[in-house]
């Protein structure tokens, strides 16, 4: 059986989003200033060590990847904020539109943490995923050891479906990737 699949789902991804008082505005959309604010956040020690990427970014590498993902079909990035706080960068990215799927991530702000907002970025992103792109199934990928994230995931109805054994070199070790994922009947 062939789902039809809404072609204009990339343009719809590319816009911001308001939920319940939240705002998502897609890096289409950032200020300069947001622009900076994010590549500092994805600057942080703590964000770089929970990413395959963990090299410090110049703010020209920042620009260009946020320049090119105006033509891209695949990968979305917004920055979440509650009025004039600004709480966490969410994503959708590898979204296969054939196969109607995706991989989320997310980061908190580094320099303003707020209990329980880890949460409320997944859940946006469930509903970004299958309310709004109408995908299938939602997979993850985050590193062994990862406790609070993988605690966080499955909290949130995600289950792990596999392993990819010593994938990344991370502070001096092998360290195994774990897979996450859910579909849109097993949301809770």
């Amino acid at each position: 059986m062939n789902i039809p699949y809404e072609k204009s789902t990339a343009h719809k991804l590319r816009r911001n989003f308001e939920f319940e008082g939240y705002s998502l505005i897609n890096y289409n959309n950032l200020s300069d200033t947001e622009v900076e604010m994010v590549r500092t956040w994805r600057n942080h020690e703590k964000i770089r060590k929970c990413g395959y990427a963990d090299h410090e970014f110049s703010l020209s590498e920042h620009k260009d990847f946020i320049n090119k993902l105006k033509s891209d079909d695949r990968n979305f990035y917004w920055v979440m904020k509650e009025n004039d706080k600004y709480l966490g960068v969410l994503h959708i990215i590898r979204v296969d539109s054939g196969n109607r799927n995706g991989y989320l991530g997310l980061y908190l702000n580094p320099y303003n943490y707020t209990p329980g907002i880890g949460k409320l970025l997944v859940k946006y992103l469930i509903k970004l995923s299958f309310e709004i792109a109408k995908l299938h199934t939602l997979k993850l990928e985050t590193f062994e050891g990862n406790i609070p994230a993988i605690k966080l995931f499955n909290k949130m109805g995600f289950k792990e479906e596999g392993r990819l054994k010593e994938y990344v070199y991370k502070d001096g070790k092998w360290k195994d990737v774990i897979v996450m994922g859910m579909t849109n009947r097993e949301i809770q």
